[in-house]
This record gives C-alpha cells, structure tokens and sequence, in this order.
C-alpha cells in the first residue's frame, strides 16, 4: 500500500461517517483544527491531504495506518512473508588465503556467510573466503574483506581476461589476473597489469593452476544487506 493509497482509504472513510451521519463536515473540520472551507475541499479531492492533517485524522478518529488497510491484503502479505526461505548460506574456507598461505582443504563447520546474489540454494562449489594483505593486489582486494569464489570444474576451464582467479602458485594460494599464453598462461597482480615485461609464465593449463573463480568481492560489514546491494560481481550472477 502506497501513501496515496492511504490517504484515499482514510478520506473514504471520513465521507462514509459524514454520509452515515456519525460526523458533520463542520464537525469534522473543528474535530482536527481546520477551517470548514478547508475540510470541504480535503474531502472532495480539490486540496491535498498533507501530512500534518493526515496524522491528525487519525489521531483524532483513534485509528492507524493499519486500520487503513484491508484484513485480506494484511493476511496475504504475512502468508507471503513466511513462504520466503531464508538468503541461502555459503562455508568459509577453513583458513586465509595469500601469500605463505597454501589452498585450504576444508570448509570452516563453524562460520557461514549469506550469498550476495537472489538464488533458491547455494550452487555447488560455491564457497566464501578471506585473505591475508598482498601489496601487490591492494587495488583490487582493498577495498573488501570477503570474496566468494566459484571452485567448480566449469569456473576453473576457461581463462577471461577481465577475470580474477585464486591460483596455487609454487605452493601458496593468491589471487591473480590471467592471460593466456601459446604455452601456458600468465600471472598478472594489479601492479604489473600494464608491464607485460613483469607479467608471470607459468607452463600449465588453467585447470591445473587456478583454484576458483572469484565471483564477488564485499565486505564482512555488509552481510545484513539485501542480495545485490553491496560489493562487486566479478562475474554475472545470472551465469551462476
């Protein structure tokens, strides 16, 4: 229900009490402080019904904004309300990743984060992750705390160039740009993206290499916020 939709059902209903006799416009008008004039062009349409004088009606008339809405439409909604499931949940990843730190191999049983996308269930292999600093990657991870990360088979098969994966470099598993190579493919961090001098070659396919996929980076603060309302896709969630 809208505000206008409002003030129309509580002017419908002051007409049908000045209708049914329960009130006089006169009445009506001294009943919420108003000169008679006034009260006759609020109830025919001709003057708008400010707020000041919609608080006051309902004020006056022991009634609110609840009054103003239909039994039906109220039991609809809580019945809406409840058929909603809950934001579905991804793990954490057991440890941090980054630089001296190696790919973890469990999911933590103790901490859960909400997906920052709309969808019916958690796709599989879909998991959260924080990070230990690398100066390295500071443009892009700085301003976040959480990233999710797609470790599919799928996400893992295909390198994109505007993408950002988490790679298991000589051991230690940390985030990197990719590009494909005539033998390999190589490492990139964010302060060598334009020196492709510095770029790294690594000689072996991306799904031997990358771990996952980053899909979205946020922030820890923001986990209460409606799906889509906070950090950023690196990939469509739609392609999820």
């Amino acid at each position: 229900m809208t505000i206008q939709d409002a003030q129309r059902r509580l002017l419908t209903h002051v007409r049908d009490r000045i209708h049914n006799g329960e009130l006089t416009e006169r009445g009506f008008a001294r009943l919420i402080g108003i000169s008679q004039p006034h009260a006759h062009n609020v109830l025919k349409g001709a003057r708008k019904l400010s707020p000041q004088i919609f608080d006051s009606i309902l004020k006056r008339l022991n009634m609110s904004l609840l009054d103003l809405v239909p039994v039906e439409d109220l039991e609809a909604n809580l019945e809406q309300r409840q058929a909603q499931e809950p934001t579905p949940e991804m793990g954490f990843l057991a440890a941090r990743i980054g630089p001296g730190m190696p790919w973890p191999t469990r999911i933590s049983i103790h901490e859960r984060f909400p997906l920052p996308f709309r969808a019916q269930w958690t796709p599989a292999g879909i998991v959260a992750a924080r990070w230990v600093h690398e100066l390295s990657m500071h443009m892009t991870l700085s301003p976040f705390d959480i990233a999710v990360l797609d470790t599919s088979a799928d996400a893992r098969a295909e390198i994109s160039p505007g993408g950002l994966y988490v790679v298991d470099r000589n051991g230690e598993a940390v985030f990197r740009h990719m590009r494909p190579g005539a033998r390999g493919c190589y490492l990139i961090t964010d302060t060598a993206m334009d020196l492709p001098e510095l770029w790294e070659r690594v000689d072996m396919g991306l799904a031997h290499l990358a771990r996952a996929r980053v899909v979205w980076l946020g922030r820890e603060r923001d986990r209460h916020l409606l799906p889509g309302q906070a950090g950023r896709f690196l990939v469509g969630p739609i392609s999820l």
